[in-house]
């Protein structure tokens, strides 16, 4: 959000293809629903950016009237976001002094999820100073978009201060990485992609870095849940509520699965025969829940074991074209979080990125164990991993 020495030069500078000003005064202090509404579509389809209420096309600040007039406003401005844009989109509106005059601030979001926005079926982006309609080819390009992705936002309010020093310098130690002087370290961190341009925290920094992930992202987290016998049901036998890092949640997981999985061995001629699910298996469909769920979704990660099966379930659907039947031949071969990922495997945490799946179903095959299933239910992801009882030999 602009601090008041950015409402200065950006006054100073006028419009621009990220900044555009509205007046209010000419109109008895109301705004123009039509107007404003494609100017936040524009800008949401376009990177991002701010309107200044109160102010006239050369720049000048009039304000937006009395406290109350602009409390109206805001409210106009937020109901206009929700039923003039379709989707609805939310915008952080906030109060700024100029001088004298109360003015308005609608900041925009860069990360648009839902792109294209539309008002009133008409699609709308931001070229230099002015808001106009979208060409085809933009359409096209808005819908097939990966130019931005969740993990990459900043998160809204976060400094800083946010992360934590010590988490910082012991991730960087696990990767092996030369740990960067003071000054250079915030360049560095942006270079992972855990602060913006502006050093402001992201998903990713929060998650990998965050002094409390939770804080920031409520539902960053895993239930474990230990049922008796084979469905779920309100009796279980250990139930567990994991937060934290990233790291730190698929440490406390694997450890979970390690206190409640039953692996079964039997000796057969020299060699020792496994006949529990892998824990190579079990840590990758962890992982994978972990760095491919859908972090915008009010659900949590689950992890059920049950008396003959782990079931995992993370909140996301596949991407685009992918397929059931694809990621089990192929692996997985588009990211939802580009830069969870990175950081994972930078951490050293997986070897190959994108053929974990496959690699699962071997090496359940190679210990007579059920393929993994793998469903799509509800908005949600679905492993399961069967357990096969060792046999005497």
């Amino acid at each position: 959000m602009l601090n008041d020495a950015d409402i200065e030069k950006t006054l100073r500078l006028g419009e621009d293809s990220i900044t555009e000003f509205k007046s209010v005064v000419r109109n008895d202090y109301k705004i123009d629903a039509g107007d404003i509404s494609k100017a936040v579509a524009s800008f949401a389809n376009a990177g991002g950016g701010h309107i200044l209420v109160g102010v006239e096309d050369d720049g000048t600040p009039t304000g937006v009237g009395t406290l109350q007039q602009a409390d109206a406003l805001m409210r106009q401005i937020s109901s206009l976001c929700q039923d003039r844009i379709r989707p609805s989109i939310s915008c952080q509106v906030v109060k700024a002094e100029c001088g004298k005059e109360l003015l308005l601030i609608v900041q925009v979001p860069a990360f648009g999820p839902d792109r294209p926005y539309l008002v009133d079926g008409r699609c709308f982006v931001r070229d230099a100073a002015q808001s106009r309609p979208a060409t085809r080819d933009e359409l096209v390009r808005m819908a097939q978009s990966v130019d931005h992705h969740f993990d990459e936002q900043p998160i809204e309010n976060a400094t800083r201060d946010a992360l934590d020093e010590k988490s910082i310098r012991d991730i960087l130690t696990t990767t092996n990485d030369e740990l960067p002087s003071d000054e250079g370290l915030d360049l560095y961190l942006q270079a992972l992609g855990a602060l913006d341009p502006d050093g402001r925290p992201t998903v990713s920094g929060i998650l990998f870095f965050g002094k409390d992930p939770l804080r920031w992202l409520l539902d960053a987290r895993v239930s474990a849940v230990r049922f008796k016998g084979t469905n779920i049901s309100g009796e279980f036998l250990d139930k567990h509520e994991i937060g934290g890092r990233l790291p730190d949640q698929l440490q406390s997981a694997t450890d979970f699965l390690n206190r409640h999985m039953v692996n079964p061995a039997s000796i057969q001629g020299l060699e020792r025969v496994e006949k529990g699910v892998p824990l190579e298996v079990l840590r990758e469909a962890l992982v994978n829940a972990l760095v491919h769920r859908d972090y915008r979704a009010s659900s949590q990660t689950c992890v059920f074991v049950f008396d003959d099966r782990v079931e995992i379930v993370n909140p996301g659907v596949l991407l685009n074209r992918l397929s059931l039947e694809s990621i089990c031949r192929a692996g997985i071969k588009q990211y939802r979080n580009p830069l969870i990922v990175s950081l994972m495997s930078r951490m050293r945490r997986r070897e190959s990125l994108g053929m974990g799946i496959p690699e699962m179903i071997r090496r359940m095959k190679a210990n007579g164990l059920p393929e993994p299933g793998f469903s799509l239910e509800g908005g949600h992801f679905r492993v399961v991993l069967r357990l096969q009882p060792a046999r005497e030999p």
